[in-house]
């Protein structure tokens, strides 16, 4: 072959090779593929850990509530209201905790399914022993059912056993790793549930009180006397004589500990711990976590075990 054909021949080879590299279908990157994940928008860390554990790589979970925010007194801004919109599943936590999602509920589009997990676990009614006084404030939940449910681990199992169902009818191809870290999951909650179990069986003291009534369902889960300065809501605020009741309470029983949320002024609870000689000591009741906290990969687990931990020393456990 002389050199003039060969010229034409690679020349027409090139054009070939060119042809076909710009009309043949390029392989989906990995960026496109995670735009096709379905996106679960939720509004409490109970809510989001489960779901991440659940979906694994499958789906993309937002959640909607800032780390280190107050849960109770949270509003979506417009642009959080339009992520949610974009969302395959929302699932909120329900029982008067969101007074927001009941009214957003109803106006996102057909194609987002909305979940309120609150109707698929065991509520109890907000009827602990707490001496506060309601002030004029939207977050309010007396005389409803107390929200914070997620602290009773049998409610964690049935909100996995939830996800897990949801997950497989939006991603049926899926579903066999949703049931198998569904599963795992559960395991490790079981395992969770038989540690306070043993480890509150047997305690000098057995009143539990805190400056906030968010620990119900943990002290009716593991038999313990639930007692508060204020109820549910978190924006209340006790008068002088509530405050003396709760300081008799402490005396009477011999109470070493009051208990305050991180995300909660802890200035009643340092009040009352100054007159009685009590100590006051952070209790996390996971309606949420810091920054803080997630960076050191705190999750629902860990933090669980470290509020058995601080429960076991306040009520002098063996």
């Amino acid at each position: 072959m002389d050199t003039k054909r060969l010229i034409i021949f690679g020349g027409i080879i090139a054009v070939i090779v060119i042809g076909v590299s710009f009309f043949s279908p390029k392989p989906q990157s990995k960026e496109v593929s995670s735009q096709t994940k379905p996106i679960i928008s939720v509004s409490t860390f109970a809510l989001y850990e489960i779901a991440k554990t659940v979906a694994g790589d499958s789906v993309e979970v937002h959640p909607i509530i800032p780390l280190g925010t107050d849960a109770h007194m949270f509003t979506p801004n417009p642009s959080q209201v339009a992520d949610i919109s974009k969302s395959s599943l929302f699932v909120y936590n329900g029982a008067g905790f969101e007074s927001w999602a009941e009214n957003l509920k109803n106006t996102l589009p057909k194609t987002t399914q909305v979940i309120d997990m609150s109707g698929h676990v065991v509520l109890l009614k907000g009827e602990a022993d707490h001496h506060g006084e309601e002030t004029d404030g939207e977050h309010h939940h007396e005389g409803a059912f107390d929200p914070h449910y997620w602290l009773d681990i049998d409610n964690m199992i049935k909100m996995t056993q939830i996800f897990d169902a949801e997950f497989s009818k939006l991603l049926p191809a899926e579903a066999e790793v949703f049931h198998g870290n569904a599963a795992t999951y559960i395991g490790e909650l079981q395992r969770l549930k038989a540690e306070y179990a043993s480890g509150l069986t047997e305690c000098k003291n057995r009143t539990l009180v805190s400056n906030h009534d968010a620990f119900g369902y943990l002290a009716s889960a593991n038999k313990l006397e639930n007692v508060s300065v204020i109820g549910l809501s978190s924006d209340e605020q006790p008068s002088a004589k509530n405050i003396a009741d709760i300081i008799a309470t402490i005396n009477k029983h011999g109470v070493k500990t009051i208990f305050f949320e991180e995300f909660i002024n802890d200035n009643v609870s340092q009040t009352i711990a100054k007159e009685t000689g009590a100590k006051a000591v952070a209790l996390q009741p996971l309606e949420n976590i810091s920054q803080d906290e997630l960076k050191s990969h705190q999750t629902y687990l860990t933090i669980m075990r470290e509020n058995l931990k601080k429960l076991r020393e306040a009520m002098e456990c063996r």
